[in-house]
């Protein structure tokens, strides 16, 4: 295969918004921010770097519409002000009465961050597709003729309602959860705190991943996935259907993590923490190389960038190891059938990954470009440099042999 296809984002763009995550983190650690206001900062960190990056890289304006840097900037600008004036006012009046101060301010940030969206990606965002959407519920009364269009934006606004709350509510969840135990001196406290931050950053990408389906950045759905399988597999793994599949048929949680059976040898601790620490982390820039183009069901570019530029699923890979080391379904003090029986739930979960990656790939594959990245990784990914690697030493091997 000649070379790797250009990804549709480009790696600077997920890079601002990594660099922009680090400095919303360090202002709310600087300013001493409660959680919400954190996770506040966070998002509109993540957010500015890459939709300012994306818009100068556009095309032409959408119906004569244009947006200058000045607009730009002044959204920004807005929200910048707004989260300045929160932390100043919660460094005044401190304690509880400054967080009081602080939630007051939020809804204030909120609508400057509506402000900047709006101003960076496109005036009237809603046009094209609210129209859409009423076509098609007219046609199914026989009352209008409707575009395999509309079908394609009541379908994208079905994906964003189902997930940008779950991404939304996650995301500060797991602030709330590092904010929690960030005070701590312990090590396991560092790796709790370490931990959810990469999970908040992960969630804060895809966050405004789906408050970015736009044309203006180029980051319009193109297709969604239409297969049962599909939504299946990928909702399985979200509430409300996951309480269902992961915690009453899949229990692969023995009540005790990895913790519990090092807590005497400290070195093999730090290993393994640290492993979950890598695998997590590169999960997380899996979701960074997005950029403001995450979503799941739909194809809004091919990614070939990042970690996926050695295989096609590093996020779910990881994230699926790093639960066998938090977990460690294969050891505890039940009997063995116990152990068993946790590693095959585990197995389960893992499989309903696969079947995901498959219905990924299946959507996908309509997708040229993405036909070309598959059969690049195929000659080039990791798992044919390593059957490279080890044929190479069989046919040394056999040499060795015969001489």
């Amino acid at each position: 295969m000649k070379r790797l296809p250009v990804s549709a984002v480009a790696p600077m763009t997920g890079g601002w918004g990594a660099l922009g995550a680090l400095v919303g983190l360090l202002v709310g650690l600087h300013f001493k921010l409660d959680a919400l206001a954190g996770w506040i900062s966070l998002l509109v960190c993540v957010a500015v770097p890459m939709w300012i990056k994306e818009w100068r890289g556009c095309g032409p304006p959408i119906e004569g519409r244009t947006v200058t840097p000045l607009v730009a900037l002044a959204g920004v600008s807005v929200v910048t002000s707004m989260l300045l004036a929160s932390m100043q006012l919660q460094l005044l009046f401190g304690g509880e009465k400054g967080q009081s101060v602080s939630i007051f301010m939020l809804p204030v940030l909120f609508v400057g961050a509506l402000m900047a969206m709006f101003a960076l990606i496109r005036p009237g965002l809603l046009s094209p597709t609210i129209p859409a959407c009423g076509r098609l519920l007219l046609a199914l009364f026989g009352r209008a003729h409707h575009c395999p269009g509309d079908v394609l934006s009541l379908m994208g606004w079905i994906v964003k309602a189902v997930f940008l709350p779950l991404m939304l509510a996650w995301s500060l969840v797991w602030m709330a959860s590092a904010d929690e135990v960030w005070s701590g001196r312990s090590w396991m406290a560092m790796f709790t705190a370490a931990l959810a931050l990469l999970y908040a950053i992960d969630t804060a990408f895809a966050t405004v991943g789906y408050l970015s389906t736009s044309e203006k950045i180029n980051g319009q759905i193109r297709s969604v996935d239409r297969t049962l399988l599909g939504w299946l597999s990928a909702l399985a793994c979200y509430p409300p259907l996951s309480v269902l599949v992961l915690d009453t048929w899949l229990v692969y949680k023995t009540g005790a993590v990895w913790t519990a059976w090092f807590s005497t040898n400290a070195a093999l601790a730090w290993i393994w923490g640290g492993s979950i620490l890598l695998l997590t982390g590169i999960y997380t820039w899996a979701t960074v190389a997005f950029g403001p183009r995450f979503s799941n069901l739909t194809n809004r570019g091919i990614i070939t960038s990042g970690p996926y530029r050695w295989g096609k699923h590093p996020a779910y890979l990881c994230k699926n190891l790093s639960w066998w080391l938090i977990f460690v379904p294969f050891l505890g003090n039940e009997t063995t059938l116990d152990a068993v029986l946790h590693c095959l739930a585990l197995l389960g979960v893992n499989a309903i990954y696969a079947i995901r990656a498959w219905t990924e790939e299946r959507h996908l594959r309509s997708d040229p470009e993405y036909r070309a990245y598959a059969e690049w990784i195929a000659q080039n990914g990791w798992i044919a440099k390593a059957r490279q690697l080890l044929l190479g030493r069989a046919i040394a091997g056999r040499g060795h042999d015969g001489a």
